[in-house]
Formats: C-alpha cells, structure tokens, sequence
C-alpha cells in the first residue's frame, strides 16, 4: 500500500511543474533593437536594460524614431520627458503588448542651452494604428488623421522641431465607432508665442486589424497614399464616364438641333403666295 502511494505522489509530483508551465503567459513582447533620428544611444542597447543616455548631433533639435525591432507583435509609442519649465531632457519609449507594457527612458546627455525663440513649429505626429496627411510641413496648420473604421480610442504622440518648444496635445482620446472629431494641438514656442494645428479625423474603409497587418508588412509605406477617394481608379473611372457622359450629351444636342432646323424663314413670303 505504501508502495502504490508513493508511486502516486511520484506521478503527481512529476505532473506539477507541466501543470503551472501551462498556466504561464505567452512571453512578453520585447524591444531587441532601437535608433533615432539625431541621437545616439551611448551605451551598448539591450532588451533587459531600461534607462540609457544619448548624445544630441544638435541639441537644438528633436530627436525622432529612426528604426527599432520586436520579439513578437506589440506597438510602440514615443513621447519626451520634459523638465518643470517644459523643455525636452529626454525620449520615453513605450512598448506596449497584449501581456503589459514596458518603460525605456533615454537622457540627453548634450542637453540644449535653450535661447528664447519664435520657432512653434511641429516636426512630426504619430498614431498608432492611424496616419497623418499630407506629412508635417512648415506650411499647413490643417490636416487629416485617417484611422480604422472600428477604432475607439486614438493615442497620440507629437515632436516639436525646437527642443525648447512644447507641444500640448492629448495622449490619447476616446471615440465613438461612428465619431470623426477635430483634434487641435497647440505648440508654444520658448518665447511664448503659439501656433494652433487642426487634425481632422477620418476613417479609413479598413478595420483595425486589416490596418495592423497592412503596418506590419515589410513593404509597407503608407495607408493614405493610394487609398484616397481622387486617387482611386474607381473615382478615375467615374470621372472619365461622367466626362463622356457629358460630350454624348452635347453631341446628342447638337445632332438633335441640326435636325430639327426649319428648312425656311417664318417672315420670308412663299413664292406660291399671290
């Protein structure tokens, strides 16, 4: 009896650790690779190390997303430390997966000796799983941001071109699956003065998951270019119908008057008349 006891804790003991290896969770997506725009990280990037310093090529100058690489699926959004006088000393990337989220933070080391001016311009706007259009230029303050279909909640993220700048703008905004909101951001420049910048949301024909694996693709370039309503061959066909529509029409009236023309004048007197 003894015996077949303990022949049964053996089992059980055995079945255990497959048991509590089962109700463990996928592994967590990670960040494996990460550059930027202006800046270099100056220590060796790994996967498990979360806080580094990077070096400024201009210190005046935002840093932005280069390049970066993931384990498994996951989202990654950037935004900018900021000191009590709102000035950028640093980048936090935020990686975000179905398990949790984790947290790399990236000091300047070159940090800017910020001289009050009047640049209150935007270099760039992310969203994730949305896209802005046309790009950031120095010309426009009004845009379109095209996300899904079924999105409900939009998280942004914005770069100013001066580190000195600030830029207010809501991190993330929750919508109603029909809603198409305008989105304002302001910038203020170091010295105080402000440009006001309108994005109009609008929803793409594509759900969240098709515009994912549309982002996740390694040809992948853009969901607007291509996809708006003037350049679809669709509407391009329309119009060439519509415009020869319109010349059948106009040859129709013509032909049609041609025909019906009087063949003489109401007020010339017929020459049978006495």
């Amino acid at each position: 009896m003894k015996k077949i006891l303990s022949i049964f804790v053996l089992v059980i003991f055995l079945m255990l650790p497959l048991s509590v290896a089962a109700d463990e969770p996928d592994n967590a997506c990670e960040l494996t690779q990460i550059e930027f725009n202006n800046a270099t990280i100056n220590e060796e990037f790994s996967k498990d190390v979360f806080e580094y310093t990077v070096t400024l090529e201009d210190s005046s100058v935002t840093p932005t997303l280069k390049s970066y690489k993931l384990s498994s699926k996951g989202n990654i959004l950037v935004t900018y430390e900021l000191d009590e006088a709102k000035h950028q000393t640093g980048i936090i990337v935020t990686l975000e997966f179905e398990n949790g989220s984790a947290f790399y933070k990236f000091k300047y080391s070159n940090p800017a000796e910020y001289n009050k001016n009047s640049n209150n311009l935007l270099k760039k706007v992310d969203c994730r799983l949305g896209e802005v259009y046309p790009e950031i230029n120095d010309n426009q303050t009004e845009y379109k941001l095209y996300i899904p279909s079924d999105l409900t909640e939009i998280n942004l993220s914005a770069a100013t071109k001066d580190t000195g700048a600030f830029c207010d703008i809501p991190k993330a905004i929750n919508l109603g699956v029909d809603q198409e909101p305008d989105i304002s951001v302001t910038v203020t420049a170091s010295d105080g003065s402000t440009r006001v910048y309108t994005f109009e949301v609008t929803r793409l024909d594509k759900t969240s998951e098709e515009v994912q694996k549309e982002m996740e693709s390694p040809d992948f370039e853009s969901l607007v270019k291509g996809e708006l309503f003037y350049q679809k061959p669709s509407f391009i066909i329309g119009i060439a119908c519509a415009a020869a529509g319109i010349i059948l029409i106009a040859l129709f009236i013509i032909i049609a008057k041609r025909l019906t023309v009087k063949v003489e004048d109401e007020d010339e007197i017929s020459f049978f008349e006495e």
